[in-house]
């Protein structure tokens, strides 16, 4: 069996973050309000690294390594703090390493890639598409994915065009954008409260993906003149029976003792989120009809930084 790609979940947030109480209270006693504000017309530019390493009985050691530039632009803000973005992918490059083979691809080069799942996930470089995110974090739609769909469907050989209606589905990019708007608590917290998250995200090899995060907010402090606050998650990922996988007469089981766990660092005063760290650990493993089983461990980095930052207005 050969594993090409497999889609991580991606981990990452922006709050606003707004001091409440006392302003004379130090900064570590004063409770916060952890909720969602956007500047109509400003823009973050932000550098998203994925590292994948699996073991894949048979096979090897594998490594899959990228790094996406993804643009996002507040388009407008409703009077009901509803605000539709506009998420844009500049750059992609994807570096693969292992005895199956080694592979790169670069964006920025111009070249076309030969492997067909690396030519989807490039095909949305240049590309643009909106999504509208409540002011308590939730991306209640998409847009302008239909059009995307039938413009990469004329670009791609017949073998992959049946790729695109499952990996942009508006389900899928929903699920997939609320990783990175997360729901909020609704009351102010200080330092040591904690509250909790759940989202699903679907995955065309394991099934739905149901993630269950605990955060912490841990401390809140200067930073070279800036209001930062130090966030810790921790979490469980519970995987829905995928069954067999196709074209494969075996049954596949996840152990989900699987180890999550993620910080995030937040500037205060504009509310942006300045950079995370998020790392998944699971094995999966994978019974044949012979009763015979072969275990796959695979961990997942994921890290995010802020590299600009455009004020509106």
């Amino acid at each position: 069996m050969t594993i090409r790609n497999l889609s991580s979940l991606g981990f990452g947030m922006a709050f606003i973050l707004a001091l409440c109480g006392v302003f004379s209270a130090p900064v570590y006693a004063q409770e916060v309000m952890l909720k969602w504000g956007f500047q109509e017309g400003s823009q973050t530019v932000t550098e998203i690294n994925t590292r994948l390493e699996m073991s894949v009985p048979g096979v090897g050691p594998q490594v899959m390594d990228q790094t996406l530039t993804i643009r996002q632009t507040v388009e407008n803000v409703g009077s009901n703090g509803e605000a539709t973005l506009v998420a844009k992918t500049e750059r992609l490059v994807m570096e693969g390493v292992g005895s199956a083979g080694d592979q790169f691809y670069d964006s920025d080069t111009g070249d076309m890639p030969a492997d067909p799942m690396i030519l989807v996930a490039a095909a949305m470089v240049g590309k643009s598409y909106s999504l509208v995110v409540g002011p308590e974090g939730t991306v209640t739609s998409v847009h302008g994915i239909e059009e995307l769909i039938e413009s990469l469907r004329t670009s791609f050989p017949p073998e992959v065009a049946p790729m695109l209606d499952e990996m942009f589905s508006a389900e899928v990019l929903i699920e997939n954008a609320q990783t990175g708007f997360q729901m909020l608590p609704v009351d102010p917290i200080r330092t040591g409260d904690t509250w909790n998250t759940s989202f699903t995200v679907p995955n065309p090899v394991l099934g739905e993906m149901t993630n269950n995060i605990t955060f912490v907010l841990e401390q809140i402090e200067e930073r070279d003149g800036k209001t930062v606050a130090l966030l810790s998650s921790t979490g469980e990922m519970v995987f829905d029976d995928p069954g067999g996988l196709a074209g494969l007469p075996m049954e596949v089981e996840v152990d989900m003792d699987a180890d999550y766990t993620g910080s995030a660092t937040f500037e205060l005063d504009r509310g942006l989120t300045l950079s995370s760290t998020a790392t998944n650990k699971l094995v999966m493993t994978m019974s044949g009809p012979d009763g015979e089983s072969m275990a796959m461990p695979m961990t997942t980095v994921v890290t995010t930084e802020l590299i600009e930052y455009l004020p509106g207005g």
